[in-house]
């Protein structure tokens, strides 16, 4: 009975061996490092966004009168990118409205900025732009609607 098992147990060991041999060679020709962050993309994005021209105002919550020269880049049900004059500073809490076509109503929110980046170019005056993330926080009920139906109207980019 023990040679039986011992018989068994070697087999059984020969074919794990078998299976880790034949995966590291998998695994050899895919190269890996600190330069796979960099050259992989990965989309950390949950919702589609979506490339679209609305006129939108804002302003930092507590701050003076709301900003009227900003152009959304892309938008989502769960945030948007806007590009503005104005350099923002991360987790600034900005009151927004944003007038969506064929609605007469502003949807109106607050949202939180995520992230701030400078592009390399500026406008015909010289002014810097400046590429802001905004995650949707608070948002009323009847807002989301008018957002949600205007972007379920929309296509993929």
């Amino acid at each position: 009975m023990y040679p039986v098992c011992a018989v068994i147990l070697l087999i059984l060991i020969l074919i794990l061996v078998l299976i880790l041999r034949e995966g590291a060679s998998v695994r050899k020709g895919i190269t890996h490092g600190v330069a796979n962050k960099y050259w992989i993309l990965r989309e950390k994005r949950n919702f589609v966004r979506f490339q679209e021209n609305m006129k939108i105002r804002y302003n930092r919550i507590g701050s003076g009168p709301k900003q009227d020269d900003t152009k959304i880049q892309n938008i989502s049900s769960n945030g948007l990118c806007i590009s503005t004059y104005e350099k923002l500073r991360e987790k600034d809490n900005l009151d927004i409205e944003i007038d969506v076509p064929g609605f007469s109503k502003p949807v109106k929110l607050i949202g939180s900025v995520m992230w701030v980046k400078e592009l390399h170019s500026s406008n015909e005056h010289g002014r810097r732009i400046f590429y802001t993330g905004i995650r949707i926080g608070k948002i009323r009920s009847e807002s989301k609607i008018i957002l949600m139906a205007h972007l379920n109207t929309m296509r993929r980019p």
